[in-house]
């Protein structure tokens, strides 16, 4: 298997599991807990660049150009959406 399939398969499936842990019972990595303080943002965030890991992982399987340029760019989109979300989940929301 390339490099280019492995790399980003195993990306997929540590950020899979780490954002479901955070989604479901809020459990963040030992050393992103002081920064973190939205749990579930945080953890959707990590869901969404797993999805993203996974399409990079299958767009060396389309044999169209086309196909795989679409797939690029909307794994970059999904990229940079999870990456957002991540970053909203480590700023403290508003106090009253």
């Amino acid at each position: 298997m390339d490099w280019h399939v492995f790399v980003p398969g195993a990306f997929a499936l540590l950020f899979a599991a780490s954002g479901a842990a955070a989604v479901r019972t809020g459990w963040i990595w030992p050393w992103l807990r002081s920064r973190v303080f939205r749990t579930g943002l945080h953890g959707r965030g990590q869901l969404l660049m797993a999805a993203a890991f996974a399409v990079q992982t299958l767009s060396p399987f389309t044999d169209d150009r086309a196909v795989s340029s679409v797939l690029g760019v909307a794994s970059v989109l999904t990229l940079l959406t999870g990456l957002v979300l991540l970053v909203l989940g480590e700023r403290p929301g508003r106090e009253r």
